[in-house]
This record gives C-alpha cells, structure tokens and sequence, in this order.
C-alpha cells in the first residue's frame, strides 16, 4: 500500500496548543481537567549542570474516570501514564519558583504538559506539548503529538481502527500535506520525503471537535520557520472515508446515535 502511494506521490507536484469537550462535541463549553503539576530545579555542579523541569500532567486517577468499563485496569490510557524520572536527591535543589524562566542563570529547560484535548461518550483525545532547551543554544525545540483511547477499555486508537485500509482516504490527506505543508526544497535537501506519510503514525493524528488533526514535528517537512505544521480535515470530509460506524462513534453522543439507528435523528 505505501509503495503505491509513494508511485502516487511521485506524480504530485511539491507546493507550496487545557481544556477537554463537554460530552457532546458540539456544544462550546468546555471545564478544566485536574491535573499533577511538579517544579523542580536540578544542579548537577557541572557546566550547564543546572535544569529546570516543568510537568503538568493527568495523573492515573483521573484517567481511570475516563474509562468506562471501571474493572478493566489494563487500557492503553493507563498504561501510558507518565512515569517522571528520579533524580539524586543530591542533586535537587529548594525553589519557590512558578516557572522556568529564570532571568541571569543560564540553565536548561525541559517542559512536559498533557492536556484533554477531545472527549464524547466514546473516544478522547490527549495532547502532549514537550519543550526542551539547553543551556547556551541559540532556541529551544517544541513538540506536540495526539493519542486517541476507546473510552471503553482505554484502548489506543490507530489509523486503521479509523479509516482501514482507505488508499484513497491516504492520497486525500497526502496531497493536502503535500500542497500545503510541506516544502520541496527543504524535503529535497534533507531527503525527508518518506516523512510525509508519517500522519499515519501514532502522535501524529487526532480527533478533535473540528474533525482530524494532522500534526508534524519542527524540521520534518518544512523548515524551522513553519514551526509545527498542522492541518485539519474536517467532519463533512471523514463521512465520505470513514465508516458509518467509526463516524459516529467518534463525532456522535450515545443518544445521537441510537436516534439515528431509529431513524428519527
């Protein structure tokens, strides 16, 4: 299938992020989501030994309370769960600081930040914002990536629970990447083609209230200057590829759907 579509790709021609959803998509409210926040200061006594690490991140509990089968322990979502690293105690420094920009030291930065960026009665989508800045480069580095659970068993999602084994669906995504993301003479270059069909991949796609989100890392198809480029297929669109069935689940309330199972939605 990707040969294929690689043939396909030849013939195109390069052109030119703490809330979740109410439980129903549509609607614009939207509340907060309790989260763990950790600060903490590390100085390793070496040049450039000093850090500052940020976490803000949903703890197993609540991710558990998105689960709906509550004696089902074993789901993705609660696998998945961030595990922050142990530092020497030695190491760790006291701080009343509320961020990591600090004015005159020169030190390393790393943050880490989950959001609920999606939820209807049976899928949500987590977002994952990472940053990360050494001490004495010039700029730091963003990433964002998406991962989408079945609320049933907090189950991952993947791009052909979605969409199967769509070619047509693909093309349709790749030849937006293509004319309005990607650049051809950063990919030419660095020899990146084969990152445009990465959308496929898990952190890279997304359900969200808009529809999907396609969602690239810095320095994969274009360059630095376009930041993380991202685009959006909207619902109308994923009807006409996805199947009836998957739609619904993904965009529809419980009570939507059995209306339309009744045929008097």
């Amino acid at each position: 299938m990707f040969k294929q579509l690689f043939l396909l790709m030849s013939m195109l021609s390069l052109g030119t992020a703490s809330v979740y959803a109410a439980k129903n998509a549509e609607k614009e409210s939207q509340v907060n989501i309790p989260k763990k926040q950790l600060l903490r200061m590390i100085d390793t006594k070496e040049e450039y030994g000093k850090s500052c690490e940020s976490y803000s991140y949903i703890s197993p509990m609540e991710r558990f309370k998105l689960i709906k089968k509550k004696n089902f322990m074993l789901g993705d979502m609660l696998a998945e769960s961030l595990s922050i690293s142990k530092v020497d105690p030695e190491y760790l420094v006291d701080t009343n600081l509320t961020e990591c920009s600090i004015d005159g030291m020169d030190i390393s930065e790393y943050t880490y930040r989950e959001d609920l960026e999606y939820l209807n009665d049976n899928v949500v989508t987590l977002e994952v914002f990472q940053y990360d800045y050494g001490a004495g480069a010039v700029h730091g580095n963003g990433h964002i990536s998406h991962y989408i659970y079945d609320r049933e068993y907090g189950m991952e999602i993947n791009w052909e629970d979605l969409f199967g084994d769509n070619e047509a669906f693909m093309l349709y995504v790749l030849k937006r990447v293509v004319k309005e993301l990607a650049s051809e003479e950063f990919i030419s270059y660095f020899e990146t083609k084969e990152k445009l069909l990465n959308f496929t991949q898990p952190g890279y796609f997304a359900i969200t209230d808009k529809g999907l989100l396609i969602q690239y890392g810095k320095y994969e198809i274009a360059p630095g200057a376009s930041g993380l480029p991202s685009l959006v297929v909207p619902k109308a669109v994923l009807k006409k590829y996805m199947s009836e069935a998957m739609y619904q689940k993904c965009f529809l309330t419980n009570e939507q759907r059995f209306a339309e199972a009744m045929n008097v939605f």
